[in-house]
């Protein structure tokens, strides 16, 4: 074979394995890393990333914090005063103390109130530092909350399943003792979502919102939309791992997506590459 044939065949190799060698399980079976001593309890649900830890959360308010180098959880611990679904989970750029080692984590109860809670989260323990309310019947049965954590705002992700859904923009409003009830008075602006049948999880980074869809076999996507025009300009297909998206976070050059299983000790987060969105 001459070496213009070997070396076409061989960038047809890399073009052809490109979207195999992309997905790379940052955790493989979530048992693995938790100790045998932790019940988890609960679905997997919210993601968040910072740094080289993930905060992955569970339906009804169980918080992991764990530990990409070494392979391990770091803590485990309920969230204080908080035992919603925790359908979503972004980290806020402020610290409550300079010393905290993580920002302020923002977690969407999604059903009943709706609330958005504003955490911090310790070496042993979380505490709840506000509520954040949007007092709307625009999202009558779930709603998530997202943070634009560069920028300071804050958006509210819900809508009719299989219909339209919409991202609403508002100030990230500042950190008190009081809950904050935003009103439709207070939307910056309104972004209608059409290619998200099932709304999971949900991220807000550099002008994009990464969005997690589906929760049936055959249907599991991660659409990347521009927030500027409100135009889908990419989509990952999910359905090679076979199972439910729910969290989603965006950090450097890596997308991280977590995936239920109906086995809790199963779960998984894989990592996928950013793709070049412009």
């Amino acid at each position: 074979m001459s070496n213009r044939a070997y070396f076409l065949v061989f960038s047809f190799f890399l073009l052809v394995s490109i979207p195999v060698m992309g997905q790379r399980p940052v955790v493989g079976n979530l048992g693995e890393w938790v100790p045998d001593s932790v019940q988890l309890q609960g679905s997997m649900q919210g993601l968040a990333v910072h740094g080289h830890y993930a905060v992955a959360l569970r339906h009804g308010g169980q918080c992991l914090v764990l530990d990409f180098r070494k392979q391990s959880c770091a803590a485990v611990y309920p969230l204080a005063n908080n035992t919603s679904h925790c359908n979503n989970a972004s980290f806020g750029s402020g610290r409550y103390d300079k010393d905290d080692t993580f920002p302020l984590l923002y977690v969407s109860g999604c059903y009943g109130d709706k609330a958005c809670y504003v955490t911090r989260l310790l070496p042993d323990s979380t505490a709840l530092v506000q509520r954040i309310f949007y007092d709307s019947d625009c999202f009558p049965i779930a709603q998530d909350w997202c943070v634009d954590a560069d920028n300071g705002y804050l958006y509210a992700f819900g809508g009719r399943r299989g219909g339209t859904m919409y991202l609403k923009k508002f100030h990230l409003p500042p950190i008190g003792a009081d809950d904050v009830h935003l009103t439709d008075s207070d939307v910056l602006q309104t972004i209608p979502i059409t290619c998200v049948a099932v709304a999971q999880g949900s991220k807000i980074k550099d002008g994009y919102a990464y969005l997690p869809d589906g929760d049936s076999p055959g249907n599991y996507w991660l659409h990347i939309v521009d927030l500027a025009t409100g135009r889908e300009v990419r989509t990952i297909d999910l359905n090679p791992i076979g199972l439910e998206p729910e969290g989603v976070d965006v950090r450097g050059r890596w997308i991280y997506v977590s995936f239920n299983t109906p086995n809790s000790k199963e779960n998984k987060i894989y990592r996928y590459p950013h793709p070049d969105l412009k």
